[in-house]
């Protein structure tokens, strides 16, 4: 069809279509009846589709037809225009003279989807398990290759059956990052390459986490999907921290990454696990918190931190809890959700989220100044990780200002 406005002018246009994006961004959407919208474009999302609903609702130059079941309708020629009607199993026209969509049309688009052309593969292809449209899929495995041809691999909306309803992966903001985590895999099965990650002291995990959750949008778009991993190191005071590693692969990740595997800390961003499905309310009036004691409350996406002693294995993963990501682990933590996505706030955000680290890592991770430090080891018999990896190395950390010095001193009063 053609692009150009210019084409569509005077002319009268029915689009035939489900809910579009709104099918995974918005729960409340999932079960929807199947939407016709004439004379323009629809979907539920306002913002994106303000100037239709201003013109159905202000002006009446388009109009939109909820609930309409699309199996029932029929598209028939009216001389130089299409009439469509609703037909009974039979056939037969069973329009009544109220029909909202009984005036003739001069094109109209189907936006009910894609069927996959299997006919490429001369049968070799599998079609992925499931119900519904996911059933529409290429049969992969969570590596994107081929389940029937090994060898082949799918990449971009071709591989939404990993994470259909769930998440991104079906639309260009997802998908993209699906392409380049299939790239890391190919990378290493085919090269050899380790997988990208950079190594971290134990006093850099908290900066380096918040950084992730602040900034990534990978994490963000295919939430659920991809998560963070920091596989600890030399008695937990080292760390390779890995972006954006498939969670369900997380049983073969030394295979893939090339990485050794030991105790680790899996960072996702998850909504809570009551939050959405059909018949639950998103909007409802309990739905948000702002306090760190109930961060596990949160219904937004938010991040959620699960510390391991030994990587899961594919049994655990394949016997996880109803409702979860991942496998329990020994230690969790959820920080909190927050409304700007900002998760900076000393008391809230930083605080809470160290603590956890320190449990999980067994040691104080906190920054010390020198001079603290020089006060620590006359008074006492051991020093903070930090006294001992930097003072005692003599790579000790000193204010510049009056004011960082109030700032440290600030964060280390949030930290008691």
């Amino acid at each position: 069809m053609s692009v150009d406005p210019s084409d569509y002018e005077g002319q009268s246009v029915l689009r035939v279509c489900r809910n579009g994006n709104s099918a995974f961004e918005s729960p409340t959407a999932i079960g929807a009846p199947p939407l016709v919208t004439y004379r323009a474009i629809a979907a539920y999302s306002w913002a994106v589709n303000n100037n239709l609903l201003d013109t159905y609702q202000l002006k009446s130059l388009d109009g939109i037809a909820d609930g309409v079941n699309v199996e029932e309708l029929a598209v028939t020629r009216d001389g130089d225009r299409l009439r469509v009607v609703i037909a009974d199993k039979h056939g037969n026209d069973v329009t009544t003279d109220n029909y909202a969509l009984r005036e003739p049309y001069d094109r109209v688009i189907n936006c009910l989807g894609f069927k996959y052309d299997f006919s490429l593969f001369n049968g070799s292809l599998g079609v992925q398990r499931g119900s519904g449209a996911r059933a529409k899929y290429p049969a992969i495995g969570d590596n994107y290759e081929a389940t029937t041809v090994p060898g082949l691999f799918f990449v971009g909306a071709n591989t939404h059956s990993l994470d259909f309803r769930r998440s991104a992966g079906g639309f260009i903001h997802g998908f993209r990052y699906t392409a380049r985590t299939l790239h890391k895999i190919l990378e290493r099965r085919n090269h050899g390459d380790a997988w990208p990650a950079y190594s971290l002291r134990a006093t850099e995990i908290v900066a380096a986490i918040l950084r992730r959750v602040n900034e990534a949008s990978d994490l963000y778009q295919m939430f659920g999907v991809l998560a963070d991993v920091i596989m600890l190191r030399d008695n937990k005071r080292r760390a390779d921290y890995v972006e954006a590693f498939p969670i369900n692969l997380l049983p073969e990740f030394a295979a893939i990454s090339g990485i050794e595997a030991g105790p680790v800390i899996v960072i996702v961003l998850e909504y809570g696990k009551n939050f959405s499905g059909e018949g639950k309310d998103p909007f409802h009036s309990q739905r948000a918190t702002g306090s760190y004691s109930h961060a596990h409350l949160s219904n937004f996406l938010h991040p959620v931190l699960y510390y391991y002693d030994a990587l899961p294995t594919a049994a655990d993963m394949a016997s996880k809890p109803i409702g979860w990501l991942l496998p329990r682990p020994r230690l969790l933590h959820h920080v909190v959700e927050d409304f700007l996505t900002d998760w900076t706030a000393l008391s809230s955000h930083v605080a809470p989220l160290r603590h956890f680290v320190d449990d999980a890592l067994q040691v104080d991770t906190r920054w010390r100044f020198t001079d603290e430090c020089f006060a620590l080891r006359l008074t006492h018999a051991s020093l903070p990780y930090a006294c001992e990896e930097f003072y005692m190395a003599g790579r000790g950390l000193v204010p510049t200002t009056k004011h960082q010095r109030h700032l440290a001193s600030q964060e280390y009063a949030l930290s008691e």
